[in-house]
């Protein structure tokens, strides 16, 4: 069999990095010419290894929805100023916390970057294989609530859905006036979530006065004990406004 063909297989059987590889071995003879077969065999299946984990992650990212698909977790910025523990995070972004179902707050005022954090959370989880979803909780709960009317079974889809939901990020938390209607949405879909999967909240509000924007009735209160017994806590400090810091506009 030819060369030729053996790419054509390749190809054939979803192989395309390994036929790539393969095609640039062939026009470079004396590069691999020392090498034993095996040693060939290795570097075209690392290669068509390493092309597929990162197409995964890569569809993960664009699949999750977040805001900043390009947050990079090494590009946090930890000036003193921003009160971030540096070894708390490291901790967070190697993923224990979403084996653990463990959840995050970020607090902390408008334009602090608080976005930026749960997309870069979003991306190292991505990283490691988990499936994330971004969404904005006003647009959530609307989402939740007309699934629930159509009576179709869409709304135990999407349940199920983000119950499969490795890592769920909602952003803007509280930034709307919640009711009754609203809360109970919430704590349903918590509930759904207990064992499967942690969330990640970010409010402009502190956590320890979100009973109060609330409302203190029995589903808030369910609520805040099931989200507050098991989250680390990141308060988010700025001087400067980070919209306008990290603009590619300046």
């Amino acid at each position: 069999m030819s060369p030729e063909q053996t790419v054509e297989k390749m190809r054939k059987m979803k192989m395309s990095a390994m036929a790539e590889e393969y095609q640039r071995q062939l026009a470079n003879p004396s590069q691999f010419r020392d090498l034993r077969f095996d040693d060939r065999l290795a570097m075209l299946v690392d290669h068509e290894a390493d092309v597929r984990e990162t197409n995964k992650i890569e569809r993960l990212i664009n699949g999750s929805n977040m805001y900043f698909k390009a947050a990079c977790p090494e590009d946090i910025n930890y000036d003193p100023g921003r009160g971030l523990d540096r070894s708390q995070f490291a901790r967070l972004l190697g993923c224990s916390y979403i084996e653990k179902n463990q959840n995050i707050i970020l607090e902390g005022a408008s334009a602090s970057g608080k976005t930026w954090l749960s997309c870069a959370f979003g991306v190292a989880a991505c990283r490691a294989g988990y499936k994330v979803r971004y969404c904005k909780m006003r647009g959530l709960i609307d989402e939740l609530m007309v699934s629930r009317a159509a009576l179709d079974g869409s709304y135990q889809k999407m349940l199920g859905q983000l119950k499969k939901t490795n890592l769920l990020i909602i952003d803007d938390f509280l930034l709307h006036e919640v009711s009754s209607d609203d809360m109970g949405e919430l704590l349903e879909l918590v509930d759904a979530r207990l064992l499967t999967g942690p969330t990640i909240l970010c409010s402009q509000y502190m956590h320890d006065g979100w009973i109060k924007i609330m409302g203190r009735t029995a589903v808030s209160e369910a609520f805040m004990s099931r989200i507050e017994s098991s989250s680390h806590v990141i308060s988010v400090k700025t001087t400067d406004d980070m919209r306008i810091k990290n603009s590619s506009l300046l």
